[in-house]
């Protein structure tokens, strides 16, 4: 059966879920372009400056890490900046890394953008197809109604396949819209669990 042909049998529901997997799959590309200009799936990338940094080669390490935009690098070149320019005593150190929270939150809110959406997609989708079927459903068996004894079975198994047909689609776009949003999730996770380490390392050794 032609794709077309089965657009229609699925009705109204099935083209909104088709317009809702457009969407999906446009918010999918922005992301890994937004991200793969950063170099984002790189993770743990300041592990080289990091040991400069320790071996006292604190210029060397500024130098090294402040040349990318990778996010993790941004923050800690932010924290190293603050570390060579200023005095950090024991009671400034505190101000430095309220500021360095505050950096980091803003970074990852900012690359967090757009999940909400496709969390909330991929809740509705499949109740969408779900709704789907139970008009689908409530058609068929007013076609049995309305026939009365000459109910014809191929009807009826017609009728409930293309019933069924809008929950096969909700869960197709549901199922990769979980897989992306929880990936995108977990990359995240990973890049705020690097930069604390990253940044607790600085600043632990520059206060020994």
């Amino acid at each position: 059966m032609e794709f077309g042909s089965l657009l229609a049998k699925g009705g109204p529901v099935v083209y909104i879920l088709l317009a809702l997997s457009v969407y999906v799959l446009s918010i999918v590309i922005y992301k890994i372009h937004v991200l793969s200009k950063v170099n984002f799936f790189r993770f743990d990338v300041t592990q080289d400056s990091l040991t400069m940094w320790l071996d006292n080669k604190k210029e060397d390490a500024y130098k090294a890490i402040s040349k990318d935009i990778h996010p993790q690098k941004e923050v800690v070149s932010f924290t190293m900046y603050h570390l060579l320019k200023n005095n950090i005593t024991q009671a400034k150190e505190r101000y430095l890394r309220e500021e360095v929270l505050r950096l980091s939150q803003e970074r990852l809110e900012y690359y967090d953008s757009n999940l909400d959406t496709l969390k909330v997609i991929a809740m509705v989708a499949p109740l969408l197809g779900l709704l789907g079927t139970v008009f689908g459903m409530i058609d068929a068996f007013q076609q049995m109604e309305m026939a009365g004894n000459n109910i014809n079975p191929s009807t009826l198994s017609g009728g409930i396949w293309e019933a069924l047909l809008t929950t096969a689609v909700g869960l197709s776009v549901a199922i990769p819209t979980v897989l992306f949003e929880s990936y995108f999730r977990a990359t995240n996770e990973k890049l705020k669990i690097n930069i604390e380490h990253s940044v607790t390392k600085l600043l632990t050794a520059h206060m020994n």
